[in-house]
């Protein structure tokens, strides 16, 4: 597997930034072997890394631990899900002739962007059911919402609130109470930000944002909306994600 990326860890409590050896089960990375990308999963705590060989060259993939599944798009922009026990990939026909990006998977489903006319500037989220028999819109606003994430009853999302006259472009998070419908916008740094992951208890998300130039990582205290930069320096951090144990994972492009 060829290094192109650094996968590193982070201790909140003190705060370190180091490249971790034994990454716990069901960490999944998708990386390049010198012909090709394919997904990599650790599949239980302490195993070297399982190259996914029947799918190869994803343009996006979300995997679901829990279902030993992943739902992938591929290059011809046909969606498929991979059953690792299976070991064969079924074709989706229910989203056929949709344009969509980032698919993300949560326990009940796989959350997903569908680009109105294929394009960008427009989008709605979608929701598609664990058994991919049933996709409901879940969220439309005017513009565009990117980075979909569901944890404990809430709907996050990065709204672009700003594309055309400014710079950078500005993408703020705000989350919806998917019980009551009401919406709250949680940051406002004025840059390009979204948030990928939350604590078990809900008290804290883990956002991207280049409010200080190049992407780096923060805690968002979701109540009172305070945040905590993680990461710093001249590095681009991405796709923070919290572990059964607390440690955040992410990728670090250097």
């Amino acid at each position: 597997m060829r290094a192109r990326l650094t996968l590193a860890w982070l201790s909140l409590l003190p705060l370190c930034v180091q490249v971790h050896a034994g990454f716990p089960a069901g960490l999944m990375i998708v990386a390049y072997d010198g012909s090709s990308w394919h997904p990599y999963i650790i599949m239980n705590a302490g195993d070297d890394w399982s190259k996914i060989e029947n799918v190869s060259d994803p343009v996006a993939v979300t995997w679901n631990p829990a279902r030993r599944s992943m739902l992938v798009k591929r290059g011809d922009g046909t969606l498929g899900s991979y059953h690792l026990d299976r070991r064969e990939f079924l074709r989706l026909s229910l989203l056929a002739g949709k344009a969509f990006t980032q698919p993300r998977a949560h326990r009940n489903g796989v959350l997903m962007v569908q680009l109105t006319d294929g394009r960008s500037r427009a989008t709605q989220l979608l929701s598609l059911d664990a058994d991919a028999a049933e996709a409901g819109e879940i969220l439309r606003q005017q513009a565009a919402q990117f980075y979909p994430y569901l944890h404990n009853g809430w709907l996050y999302y990065a709204h672009v609130s700003c594309r055309a006259e400014c710079r950078p472009l500005i993408q703020e998070v705000w989350r919806k109470d998917l019980a009551s419908g009401l919406s709250r916008q949680l940051t406002r740094l004025n840059a390009t930000t979204h948030l990928y992951s939350a604590s078990d208890d809900g008290r804290y998300g883990f956002l991207v944002s280049n409010q200080r130039g190049y992407y780096h990582l923060a805690r968002l205290e979701l109540e009172s909306g305070e945040i905590s930069w993680l990461t710093r320096g001249q590095v681009t951090d991405s796709h923070p994600s919290i572990a059964v144990d607390g440690t955040l994972y992410f990728i670090r492009h250097t």
